[in-house]
């Protein structure tokens, strides 16, 4: 498969290409994917670019360009590939559920389940692979909180989440994908009937039929697949900063209160998530002293901007003013959940393992480039 600029990196690290792209100009004609009849593509390394396109639902759309409508896949539920007003109809029924005050209630929550998989970790003795036993159980767990999944079927479901995405036998892949949607629809059903105290059960109350079965059940799926891939992807990306910059591992070990900043640093800094979904130039524009045309597909590099905002890994950075959950209308809905787990799980890590480190040479690491799942590291065999 071949990997487009936008998501290519050295390590942790964008290419050189992309950088001395980005120091050329904020707009430059790339194909990015060919097929599109004509249609000019376009790569945006420019900060101030990428929040303008992103920001400008008017002249910019995030639904992909077809021909014929018919061809258009259409995921119900799936907040990016919506345009208002459907967009702002679904997005208002899960802004509750996810904004700052009500994420931090999972705080309790989240620290519970964080030290209960850390204990399962230390149990199991170093080396042990991080992604497997930590990235992925710990926010599976938490987005079953969240979405209101009973805890006799978590553990259950939480495999199937890791599976779904790292199993290397294709037939349990798709099992587990499979298992994954029943339950998703199986849960909405049941809130449906009963709606129970967590996220999907909200959305019935507060909205009922004003969102469809099939909008509710894809977004249970949204979170259930999409979301705890990415909060796994960075959690596991975070580690790996850490014990690849000691220094900035001891300096969090011994202020805590820098959680919050250490967050953010490793929200710029890693940037998994390297472009959002492309946009299609509805009307002809000018942007960035180029002339972009209806039709034409514009590509946002949030690794290459977000880079530009300061130099190395450091979690004393502060007002970076990083836009690594997007910007504008499709910001992230999930930032609130992916900060919670951030704040919670790193300063615990540390504390818990102070000596944490690689338990390989960091150049045999594998990673997995961000298209279209978020950029992560295949494994992170670590040992204390």
């Amino acid at each position: 498969m071949v990997v487009p600029l936008p998501h290519q990196r050295f390590g942790l690290d964008p290419v050189p290409e992309l950088s001395d792209l980005q120091k050329n100009g904020p707009l430059h004609e790339y194909d990015t994917e060919p097929g599109l009849d004509g249609r000019k593509q376009w790569l945006v390394t420019g900060y101030d670019e990428i929040r303008e396109i992103l920001s400008d639902v008017t002249r910019f759309s995030s639904m992909r360009p077809v021909d014929d409508e018919s061809e258009r896949a259409w995921l119900p539920g799936i907040l990016q590939s919506y345009d208002p007003p459907d967009h702002t109809r679904l997005r208002g029924t899960v802004t509750r559920a996810n904004t700052v005050r009500r994420i931090e209630v999972l705080r309790p929550v989240a620290e519970e389940i964080v030290e209960e998989c850390l204990d399962d970790l230390e149990d199991m003795g170093s080396p042990v692979d991080f992604v497997r036993n930590a990235a992925w159980p710990i926010p599976a767990l938490i987005a079953c909180d969240l979405l209101g999944v009973p805890r006799d079927d978590q553990y259950e479901l939480s495999r199937m989440f890791r599976e779904s995405r790292e199993s290397r036998i294709p037939r349990q892949r798709n099992l587990s994908g499979l298992g994954i949607v029943n339950y998703a629809r199986k849960l909405t059903a049941r809130n449906r009937v009963e709606p129970g105290d967590g996220m999907i059960g909200g959305i019935v109350r507060d909205h009922g039929d004003d969102v469809t079965d099939d909008e509710l059940a894809g977004l249970a799926e949204g979170i259930m697949i999409g979301a705890v891939e990415q909060l796994a992807s960075q959690l596991a990306i975070a580690a790996l900063l850490l014990v690849t910059h000691p220094a900035q591992m001891a300096l969090l070990r011994e202020r805590p209160e820098l959680a919050n900043s250490a967050a953010e640093e490793v929200l710029r800094y890693a940037s998994i998530v390297e472009t959002p979904s492309p946009r299609t130039a509805l009307v002809d524009v000018s942007i960035g002293g180029r002339t972009i045309r209806a039709g034409d597909v514009l590509t946002c590099s949030l690794l290459a901007v977000n880079r530009a905002r300061g130099e190395g890994f450091d979690i004393t950075r502060e007002n970076t003013e990083h836009i690594a959950f997007g910007h504008g209308i499709h910001h992230c809905i999930g930032a609130p959940l992916t900060r919670l787990q951030l704040r919670v799980a790193l300063p615990a890590l540390v504390r818990r393992f102070p000596t944490l480190r690689l338990a390989v040479p960091e150049e045999e690491l594998r990673f997995k480039p961000g298209r279209p799942a978020p950029f992560a590291v295949e494994e992170l065999p670590v040992e204390w």
